[in-house]
């Protein structure tokens, strides 16, 4: 059967004989991929019940390279890859995860992390960071790049001032989404009301897309004009403590580190990221 390039529409099933094997079948699909097994594993021991930090890929990356977390407690692998980072702060009482600081998990492992994670701590309430893009935001008043706000999202009806709404039609298609609705029917289904909340960074930088595969390089490292200024920071990181009722005796404050590192963990955190790099514990 001859193929028109400039047809509108695919030919009729009639058209498509049967024994065409070797020709182009527009009907034919291609098989889809299954779906990987995810093995979640979490080592480190916490106290269940406790308030729950999240900070998740670049901007949680330079939030906790300024915030003081200590020494590493804990970590999460996702098919043997290291995925979440677990500290506990001796200046709260609140467990601190730094997740996707060296890699960023594929769509069809989102649910399981995630849900094995809440199993886990069952934290009493969640605040995540994260970041979202200011040239894709959609909004009845278009800002400036430069004064572009820290926006949040929360399951309850609460006032960050400051901040702004993250308002619809804009989606999250983050593993911060993917806790929120989790975290959303695990509220519905129980007595115990727990808040989310998650506070989202401006990034003038393209949106990062979920990969196909799980992998083990590092993040990008965000450019120059992507630095949040330590004001905005100091903010941030009150709110992600003080939205789940903790608080802490330190101050958020940008280090110097060196040139690579900036944005990200300490280098002897990063090699944890691989496994069979040492030790788990700092």
């Amino acid at each position: 059967m001859e193929i028109d390039p400039l047809a509108d529409a695919l030919p009729p099933r009639y058209a498509i004989e049967s024994d065409d094997e070797d020709e182009y079948n527009p009907l034919t699909t291609q098989r889809a991929d299954q779906v990987p097994i995810v093995k979640i594993k979490i080592e480190g021991h916490f106290t269940t019940g406790c308030p729950l930090v999240i900070a998740s890929g670049p901007a949680g990356n330079f939030w906790a390279d300024g915030a003081d977390l200590g020494e590493q407690q804990g970590a999460i692998f996702v098919n043997n890859i290291q995925v979440g980072f677990l500290f506990k702060p001796s200046s709260t009482r609140t467990v601190v995860l730094v997740s996707e600081a060296t890699t960023t998990l594929p769509l069809w492992s989102m649910n399981k992390y995630v849900n094995d994670i809440l199993d886990r701590l069952q934290p009493s309430a969640i605040s995540i960071l994260d970041m979202y893009p200011i040239q894709s935001y959609i909004s009845s008043e278009p800002l400036p790049v430069h004064e572009a706000p820290v926006r949040y999202l929360s399951l309850r009806n609460i006032s960050l001032d400051p901040f702004q709404n993250f308002a619809p039609p804009n989606i999250l298609q983050s593993t911060s989404a993917a806790f929120m609705s989790a975290m959303n029917i695990r509220t519905l289904s129980s007595s115990h009301q727990s808040n989310t909340v998650i506070l989202l960074l401006p990034s003038s930088g393209v949106p990062r897309t979920a990969p196909s595969k799980l992998l083990t390089s590092r993040l990008s490292r965000p450019s120059g004009d992507q630095a949040w200024s330590v004001e905005m920071m100091v903010e941030v990181d009150e709110k992600l403590f003080g939205v789940v009722g903790a608080k802490r005796s330190c101050t958020w404050a940008l280090r110097s580190t060196p040139a690579g590192s900036a944005f990200g963990l300490s280098k002897k955190r990063q090699n944890l990221a691989e496994v069979g790099e040492g030790s788990m514990y700092i």
